[in-house]
């Protein structure tokens, strides 16, 4: 009988996620909404350890001021799936997440799918550069299963994504609808962030401020490049971008430069850079 329970749940998910029905009734989603996002530009996050403004300058990531300051990766403000219940099990409020990326950008593998809650299934599909479907699921029955900083599917899970993203969208579903965890697991979440920047604790399940957290301090990771060939393509085509003393490395959407060890600068402008 679970199993029959768990597999309608995986198609019900499924159904969610590619879709534009819903397959819940109509009170519930009232309060059920999809936020597709096109990100053309980063938001205002710093690699860590980097200075963001040098006086009334600012300059913007992945470039930085000092040593090891740039970096080919990209830090951008994160979205959440949520799904809420209440004590009988009736679903209260919630939302899909779907964000695409602009040209020359894609999803970095340093980030993960994410998982937490103790009743949950989550399913990520992704479009555009990499075609994928995966999922992941997290299951409890008390608080004291769950361990800090553990995420193998007790109360939180993860999975990998394929390198040269550019889109994906996130469908959340529940088996019991939060009803034997609701004292201390009313919602459920899932999310794509940075793997380094989120450590899984027991609080986060009834912590209602967890959305709200993790949109602000777990970055999605994203790999930049330029133009839209690869260094071996753009050398025969005389249309590298690098300059004196740095090289060409192959980005999943084009490529991009760096400087040679020993020397800093910026690689793309004249005169490149410099030991």
């Amino acid at each position: 009988m679970a199993f029959l329970r768990f597999t309608k749940l995986v198609l019900k998910t499924a159904f969610l996620l590619f879709s534009n029905q819903s397959p819940y009734s109509a009170s519930d989603t009232v309060n059920r909404t999809r936020t597709p996002t096109t990100i053309t530009k980063g938001s205002n996050i710093t690699k860590p350890g980097c200075q963001r403004k040098c006086g009334n300058l600012t300059v913007p990531y992945p470039f930085g001021i000092g040593l090891g300051s740039s970096d080919s990766h990209m830090r951008i403000k994160n979205w959440v799936a949520t799904s809420c219940y209440n004590q009988l099990g009736n679903w209260t409020r919630g939302n899909l997440v779907s964000i695409s990326l602009a040209q020359y950008f894609s999803f970095s593998d340093m980030n993960k799918f994410t998982i937490v809650g103790c009743d949950d299934l989550a399913l990520i599909s992704g479009k555009e550069g990499r075609n994928f479907t995966s999922g992941c699921v997290s299951l409890c029955s008390k608080k004291d299963d769950l361990l800090d900083g553990y995420c193998s599917g007790i109360g939180c899970c993860q999975t990998s994504i394929p390198e040269g993203l550019q889109k994906f969208s996130v469908a959340l579903g529940s088996l019991d609808n939060h009803t034997g965890v609701w004292s201390f697991d009313p919602c459920g979440y899932a999310f794509l962030g940075e793997e380094d920047s989120f450590i899984f604790r027991t609080s986060d399940l009834s912590d209602l401020t967890f959305e709200n957290r993790t949109t602000e301090n777990v970055p999605i990771v994203l790999d930049w490049a330029i133009g839209t060939q690869n260094c071996t393509e753009s050398q025969k085509s005389n249309d590298v971008a690098c300059h004196q003393n740095s090289k060409c490395i192959d980005s999943d959407n084009g490529h991009r430069c760096g400087c040679f060890d020993g020397y800093e600068g910026n690689p793309y402008l004249d005169p490149g850079c410099k030991g």
